[in-house]
């Protein structure tokens, strides 16, 4: 669907580290991709990749961080309207094969994201929900509906909007706290246990930033920090 989240990406300081994190964290597979002049690490479930990784350049500052891809039919189109609403261009827009074509650029207040055409259904099960922590909420409305067409609902949670893809529910949406430098998307893998899986996340290294907590009377959830510094959270939805 266009406007949907299809893929992730972590850009982070020790691909190897953090790719032996996640796949024991989460019991998942890692396959790689030789893209001719690097190797692309990708978790595996069920025989479908979920999410790519990427070393961090030596000469980038911002610290190792996850990133959503949202579905566009034209990655070239999208690009052009987030360059005109503010944004930066990273990477691309480029062609990995006849099937696939990304960029990755960040808003105007800096949080990465990436644009890409995929031929195939997006791979399900590893990732809950994704959310933007913004410096400017209203500003993130504009640009994202902007680029992708996202309007933005009510959630039953104060402070927290819905950003919505037709009828569809995308993404969350809700103001940056102080200790965050600027905008930044936020990413929770699926688990069956949040407890469980923050105790065995801190066994491998990483760091609790948020302890596992009640989402109302929806669901659980953690946040934390693995070893190489990137933010995720850990979610699981309650029957």
């Amino acid at each position: 669907m266009d406007g949907a989240i299809t893929w992730h990406e972590l850009i982070t300081s020790d691909v190897e580290a953090a790719t032996r994190f996640y796949t024991e964290l989460l019991g998942l597979e890692l396959e790689t991709a030789d893209m001719g002049d690097f190797q692309y690490p990708m978790l595996q479930k069920d025989g479908r990749t979920h999410a790519g990784f990427v070393p961090k350049p030596a000469e980038a500052q911002a610290p190792s961080h996850w990133y959503p891809y949202v579905q566009a039919d034209d990655v070239d189109a999208a690009v052009e309207r987030a360059k005109e609403l503010g944004a930066q261009v990273y990477m691309g827009p480029a062609e990995v094969s006849e099937r696939l074509r990304f960029a990755v650029l960040g808003d105007p207040h800096h949080a990465s994201f990436g644009v890409m055409t995929w031929s195939e259904e997006p791979p399900t099960g590893v990732f809950a929900w994704d959310e933007l922590y913004a410096e400017d909420v209203e500003a993130a409305k504009s640009f994202y509906g902007g680029v992708f067409g996202w309007t933005t609902s009510p959630a039953p949670f104060e402070g927290y909007r819905f950003f919505d893809a037709g009828e569809t529910h995308i993404a969350g949406l809700m103001k940056k706290t102080d200790e965050l430098p600027h905008s930044a998307w936020g990413t929770y893998f699926s688990t069956g246990d949040v407890d469980a899986s923050t105790a065995r996340a801190q066994e491998l290294g990483a760091t609790v930033m948020v302890p596992p907590t009640p989402l109302a009377d929806v669901g659980r959830f953690a946040v934390l920090a693995d070893p190489t510094g990137a933010a995720f959270g850990l979610y699981v939805q309650l029957d």
